[in-house]
């Protein structure tokens, strides 16, 4: 009986040498990492074990080519702290890591609209397969709108442009549950500490505030606008301490 030769440990392995411990042809290595399901468990396993033991690495430049695909996500998001921004950056790369795509990640560091039109066509020029503006976008520009067209995009907690889709929470309904609660419970008015207005999230629970509000009648006493951190909470809880009418609090 025959065996498969080992190759040099000295040289990077290739895909040839993968296919020859396997005992498959190239093209099947490339079919089963590229997750094709037409490939066979058993030779699935096999393709696996030997990408293990020579710690083989594709050549994402050498399957871009050979493939026309980058599998490549573009990410977009705003260079912050806030847990809630980092928790997305981790759900989406996990994700995509399990689908066999990896993830190139661009930081803005604000919400204005020509810094993140300019993040897009960075990605757009690596060559990325689609985007996710994991920004709270509010307004775009026309830019944006062409780069959207052209790529598949998706915008977490952001507006809709002509061509993408949204995952997002309708802040502004959450926004109105919450104060017609506090007034159900017999609060006369409902305060409110808000986020920093040029985050869609922060201006839509704002609005739907005002709006349940003015659908029972009562007048809006004056937000205090923070902008989301510990220190911030903290001071507008003092505010609030000394204000004597104060019975009812949407954060």
């Amino acid at each position: 009986m025959t065996t498969a030769a080992t190759p040099d440990p000295r040289r990077i392995p290739g895909m040839a040498d993968v296919a020859r411990l396997a005992g498959v042809s190239a093209q099947t290595v490339s079919r089963t990492l590229s997750g094709n399901p037409s490939v066979q468990p058993e030779t699935r396993a096999k393709v696996l074990a030997a990408v293990d033991q020579l710690g083989y690495r594709r050549n994402n430049a050498a399957r871009a080519l050979s493939s026309g695909r980058s599998r490549a996500i573009g990410v977009v998001s705003l260079r912050t702290g806030f847990y809630s921004r980092s928790a997305v950056a981790v759900g989406i790369e996990t994700t995509a890591s399990e689908a066999g795509y990896i993830v190139n990640s661009v930081t803005t560091p604000s919400l204005d609209a020509g810094e993140i039109e300019q993040a897009m066509s960075r990605l757009a020029d690596q060559g990325v397969e689609g985007i996710v503006l994991a920004v709270p976008l509010i307004s775009t520009t026309r830019a944006i709108d062409e780069l959207t067209r052209t790529l598949p995009t998706i915008t977490i907690d952001g507006s809709r442009t002509a061509s993408t889709q949204v995952v997002a929470v309708d802040q502004r309904e959450v926004g109105r549950i919450a104060t017609r609660h506090l007034l159900d419970l017999g609060h006369e008015t409902v305060w409110h500490v808000a986020g920093p207005q040029e985050w869609l999230d922060a201006s839509s629970r704002t609005q739907g505030w005002r709006e349940a509000l003015a659908d029972a009648g009562r007048e809006a006493p004056p937000e205090i606008v923070g902008d989301w951190s510990p220190a911030s909470g903290h001071r507008a809880g003092q505010i609030l301490a000394r204000i004597p009418e104060v019975t009812a609090v949407f954060v």
